[in-house]
């Protein structure tokens, strides 16, 4: 009995360093809100909540490179490239993407403050992986 006491008592540094680095070990929620750019730089999007209870993402394309623009891509100007988007895990998004004109579905996942990463897949064979850095 004695030794199993002895055996418990030599487990509480343990717990009790468990119990202190639990909080840091938590997982952090970013703030998806303010303005984006691909690795490319060549648009800029500018993500909000929307919806009608300010629960959903949504990213408006705001800016294309003066250099890149031409009648197909400024149409989409001012329009939502992604949109409704519920929030279904932490610092990650689910919602329907607009490429070349096509609803598709889409995941927005944010890995810190500064950089997120946008997956949509049309039939699961045309894929597309987009970086985005946070600009402001």
């Amino acid at each position: 009995m004695v030794r199993c006491f002895r055996s418990l008592l030599k487990l509480i540094p343990l717990a009790v360093a468990i119990v202190v680095a639990a909080p840091s070990m938590a997982q952090e929620q970013f703030n998806p809100i303010g303005l984006w750019e691909p690795d490319n730089k060549e648009s800029r999007y500018e993500f909000t909540y929307c919806g009608a209870n300010g629960d959903r993402l949504c990213a408006e394309l705001i800016w294309i490179q003066e250099d890149k623009q031409d009648a197909r891509n400024t149409k989409y100007l001012n329009t939502y490239m992604f949109k409704d988007a519920r929030h279904v895990r932490l610092n990650q998004w689910q919602g329907t993407v607009t490429l070349e004109g096509f609803n598709i579905g889409g995941t927005v996942t944010q890995s810190n403050n500064d950089t997120m990463q946008l997956e949509a897949c049309a039939l699961f064979v045309i894929c597309e992986n987009i970086r985005l850095r946070r600009v402001q």
